[in-house]
């Protein structure tokens, strides 16, 4: 019987860029030490971009990526897309009651991934993103909850100019805001060699989709993690950059 072992070389990194002075981005990788949990409930993967607009958007983000590993790995559904949909949700609720008791507006964007049994489920709320990259193709898995996201889609305005419009960080869904947020579920079937990225739009704002594929491609996930956020500050640096790169690997073994 040969049976399939899944492998998985994270790197990550958070840059506050060259324009702000506050670094609002928070992320998580969590790989659980215990081999039952891991087998289980996978690794978690999460990155939450604070929103400048609004107070506080450092400690949104913070206590979302906290809330959701706790809330998800506490969580008994056998089902893991539901399990971290239920942790957003509930993260998302949490926030919001803490701004209502502050007197703040408390919001954060969110991309998380569970990889468990080369299956990588991925949750989504505002414009940070997930990124395939499979061989020579990558693609956005993610959908971006922005203005300019829609009137792309609408066909009114294209890729190129939204990533100079006005209204660019005009985030549409988000954390903290509404107690009953809508989350995307995105699944995907895993494959040897395959690469995930989740950053945040200070990232997929400032590089091209082309020229991270090929960063992707030719460097280690650590490397490549360094040299993504240094080509967001070379293009400008224009907002916080974060990144979660994760190589997969699926060797073959004889049960």
């Amino acid at each position: 019987m040969v049976e399939r072992s899944l492998h998985i070389t994270v790197a990550q990194g958070t840059d506050t860029g060259r324009k702000r002075s506050l670094n609002e981005d928070s992320l998580l990788v969590e790989l659980p030490e215990d081999a039952q949990t891991l087998c289980e409930r996978g690794v978690l993967l999460i990155v939450a971009d604070g929103l400048g607009g609004h107070a506080r958007g450092e400690v949104a983000s913070d206590m979302v990526v906290n809330a959701v590993k706790r809330l998800y790995y506490e969580n008994k559904e056998a089902n893991i897309a539901q399990a971290l949909k239920g942790a957003i949700r509930q993260a998302n609720l949490d926030l919001f009651k803490r701004a209502i008791q502050e007197g703040n507006d408390m919001g954060t964007t969110c991309v998380a991934c569970v990889i468990q049994d080369s299956t990588a489920y991925i949750a989504n709320v505002g414009d940070s993103r997930a990124y395939l990259l499979r061989e020579e193709n990558m693609h956005q898995v993610t959908d971006d909850h922005s203005w300019v996201a829609e009137q792309v889609r609408a066909g009114l305005i294209t890729e190129e100019q939204a990533r100079v419009h006005p209204q660019r960080n005009v985030i549409l869904r988000s954390l903290g805001i509404d107690p009953g947020v809508e989350i995307d579920m995105f699944t995907e079937t895993l494959q040897n060699g395959d690469i995930l990225l989740l950053c945040s739009d200070g990232l997929s704002g400032m590089v091209e989709d082309d020229e991270v594929a090929q960063i992707l491609r030719q460097q280690e996930p650590e490397e490549g993690v360094k040299q993504l956020i240094a080509q967001a500050n070379e293009h400008g640096g224009l907002d916080n950059i974060t990144a979660i790169v994760a190589r997969v690997t699926l060797a073959e073994e004889n049960g």
